[in-house]
């Protein structure tokens, strides 16, 4: 019996897809994708999809084309009478931006869940969301699955001892809490005051980090200056070395010269957006074994709970 689920992946996702493809145990296949002469894209699947399930595997950070491409292959599915279209996005881009900032501004995470809708998509799979305010926006069911595994058993094979596990503000306590369940580890936190995004006026530490190995948890690193601060600020009252653990590694403007200058040892991120990066200060571990899990449990009705 022809296998009634396919498998696909957008441009920037072929490297994630053929991982995920290869612990599923399913061939990854090929849409056509063309950038005509005026940088307009063209998107056309290779065979019948007719009556499928179609997971797709995006990567839809900057630049915009990049969700663009997205949105026309959910469409071109719909338009081929796909019985189903899961969309698998590891990184939802907007989703700092989930309520309104003073007055005459956008609530840009309501638009990207608003498009990806209206296109036709039938679930999402993703990875941390920044806030889980976020899946109110969406009337199909979102599965925000946590990195909590991939970089739990990272931090015990490294063996540190006396460690302190840091969230990075306020927000995030409820996602350091949970590590600290699995860890013999104390907690502290960051308060800063932002000045704007990507800029911090004053940090401070609530709690004791003097000769621990701290490690800071977070969902994701943009430009990096934030978190760079918060490790310098630790070394500063006596830590005795400072990793972090962010599950969105987007690392634009000076991110690489702020962690060069920081004296954070090591940077550890998932491929939800940068599948290889050479830097002596960044390691990528790879979410795809929590992504096929996941998918597993959607195609066999499990709950995903779990993961």
């Amino acid at each position: 019996m022809e296998n009634p689920i396919r498998l696909y992946a957008t441009s920037t996702a072929r490297l994630l897809g053929e991982e995920i493809a290869r612990q599923l145990g399913y061939p990854l296949h090929q849409t056509h994708v063309e950038k005509f002469s005026d940088d307009e894209l063209f998107v056309r699947f290779n065979e019948s999809v007719r009556g499928q399930v179609v997971i797709l595997i995006g990567k839809i950070h900057m630049p915009y084309e990049n969700f663009f491409e997205l949105l026309m292959t959910v469409d071109a599915a719909r338009r081929s009478s796909a019985k189903e279209v899961i969309l698998v996005i590891p990184y939802l881009p907007h989703s700092r931006q989930e309520r309104r900032d003073g007055q005459r501004t956008a609530i840009s995470s309501r638009i990207v869940a608003d498009m990806i809708q209206f296109m036709g998509a039938d679930r999402i799979v993703t990875l941390d969301l920044h806030t889980n305010a976020i899946e109110g926006f969406y009337k199909i069911p979102v599965d925000p699955l946590s990195s909590l595994r991939l970089f739990l058993d990272h931090i015990k094979q490294s063996n540190s001892d006396n460690l302190c596990l840091c969230s990075p503000d306020f927000g995030g306590i409820k996602r350091v809490k949970q590590y600290k369940k699995k860890l013999d580890a104390d907690l502290v936190v960051m308060n800063k005051e932002r000045l704007k995004a990507n800029a911090v006026s004053s940090m401070e530490i609530i709690g004791e980090v003097s000769n621990k190995n701290v490690i800071i948890i977070d969902d994701l690193v943009d430009t990096a200056g934030t978190l760079c601060k918060a490790a310098d600020v630790l070394m500063e009252h006596g830590a005795r070395s400072v990793k972090a653990y962010c599950t969105h590694g987007i690392l634009s403007g000076r991110a690489l010269e702020n962690l060069n200058q920081s004296k954070m040892e090591k940077l550890f991120i998932s491929n939800s957006v940068i599948e290889h990066i050479s830097h002596p200060k960044i390691e990528v571990l790879s979410c795809a074994g929590i992504l096929a899990t996941a998918l597993l449990n959607v195609i066999s009705n499990k709950s995903l709970s779990e993961i």
